[in-house]
């Protein structure tokens, strides 16, 4: 069973997927859910069910399968994945809202072609890899207007958009229901979520978008236990991609007001570990409105630092962020911290001291922080990550092989 994708070669074609053209399915999981069981130990039985006790007649439920932290003194913390630095992590849902028109989809877009490239976006570099933009609200030919402006900002074609991993579809129109409500009140994915969850699997994307909540959830919005149903299926689709889900709201009349951009109940918050919101910028006293202007703040972030707020402003079809104050200051320290980069690099390969951008002892960024060249420019293992996720992302250094054929090895090394 296939999706039928916007073939953004000819991004103005007709055919879209039909609520008709959906297949039977059986229930989510049905191959999955019994792959985990057997993980968790329960060997493929179903949950709840009970097994016979050998020392009497009464019945036991199998156990739980509790973390195994046995060897956790001797492995090393794992380090949290993002998709988008300190903003996206990986595999989660997170929620991105805003007002009818303030730009969502288009942001969205944006961040879609920028993993796709490899290209900046907003300011930060996104994981690379394909990206998946799942659009309930607009047709075709709206997704390639938008796209056209996104690939002549980044100087790029939809063949190499194509190329590097995007896939793009249109529900406009269409049931696009992803998860449904039984008469238990227990929340259900329809086949068209099946198909997604399929795609997601099979396309391995770093980054879904769907907009938006209201085209794609059938369920009550303010009851707390459906909404972190819905939120938890969705965390499945990053799951299966390795990626993460950012899922476009809008804000009720009361989250305009209050400025907390969301709508319903505060689950919609709490079920997601990260939220962002964009809005309009109220101009002050005396001052006329800039209907162009956008604020994208950050509302949430579980596993880091809340990110500042940018500034945006529409221009050409996108949305870029405004130049402030401090943006030079941020330059400047960016390129001071890429040259120690690539200075104490030189530096290492010539004695031989092999560095990686995995985590281990030998992870770059930790190692180059404690050397003399960081510490009197006060650059720490963080500001040293994102050098060498940018002179990745710009293609000065690489993973060179230094291992065997039958043991590869990889060390960080500059691009000949």
């Amino acid at each position: 069973m296939k999706w039928d994708f916007i073939n953004i070669e000819d991004v103005a074609s007709e055919e879209h997927i039909h609520p008709d053209d959906v297949g039977a399915g059986d229930d989510f999981g049905a191959n999955g859910g019994a792959n985990q069981q057997r993980a968790n130990g329960d060997g493929g039985r179903a949950q709840g069910e009970r097994v016979k006790d050998d020392g009497g007649d009464q019945d036991r439920l199998p156990p739980l399968p509790f973390i195994n932290m046995s060897r956790w003194d001797d492995e090393p913390v794992p380090e949290q994945e993002w998709t988008v630095h300190n903003r996206i992590p990986n595999q989660q849902c997170v929620l991105f809202s805003g007002q009818g028109g303030a730009g969502k989809s288009t942001v969205q877009l944006q961040q879609s072609v920028a993993h796709v490239l490899g290209r900046d976006w907003l300011g930060t570099m996104p994981k690379l890899g394909p990206a998946l933009f799942v659009d309930a609200e607009d047709p075709s030919d709206v997704l390639h207007r938008r796209l056209a402006a996104i690939a002549r900002h980044y100087g790029v074609t939809f063949a190499e958009l194509i190329k590097g991993g995007l896939h793009t579809i249109s529900l406009f129109g269409q049931d696009a229901v992803l998860v449904t409500v039984g008469r238990n009140g227990k929340v259900e994915p329809t086949q068209l979520y099946h198909r997604l969850y399929q795609a997601a699997g099979d396309i391995k994307p770093v980054s879904i978008g769907i907009a938006a909540s209201a085209n794609v959830f059938a369920g009550n919005e303010i009851d707390r236990t459906q909404v972190q149903q819905f939120v938890s299926l969705l965390a499945r689709l990053g799951i299966v991609a390795n990626g993460s889900v950012s899922l476009i709201s809008h804000p009720s009349v009361s989250g305009i007001v209050s400025d907390s951009g969301i709508s319903g109940n505060t689950q919609w918050h709490n079920s997601v570990r990260a939220r962002s919101y964009m809005k309009g910028v109220k101009p002050e006293d005396g001052e006329e409105p800039d209907n162009e202007l956008r604020e994208l703040i950050f509302k949430k972030n579980n596993y880091g630092p809340l990110a500042e707020t940018i500034l945006l402003k529409y221009k050409n079809g996108l949305f870029l962020p405004v130049m402030g104050p401090g943006s030079l200051d941020r330059a400047t320290q960016e390129a001071r911290a890429d040259e120690v980069f690539l200075a104490l690099l030189d530096r290492f390969t010539k004695t031989n001291r092999n560095v990686s951008d995995k985590a281990s002892r030998t992870y770059a960024p930790s190692v180059f922080a404690k050397e003399a060249e960081a510490k009197s420019a006060g650059l720490n293992s963080k500001a040293l990550e994102a050098a060498m996720r940018r002179l990745f992302a710009a293609g000065t250094i690489w993973n060179e092989d230094v291992g065997k054929p039958s043991r590869p090895q990889y060390r960080i090394a500059r691009k000949a």
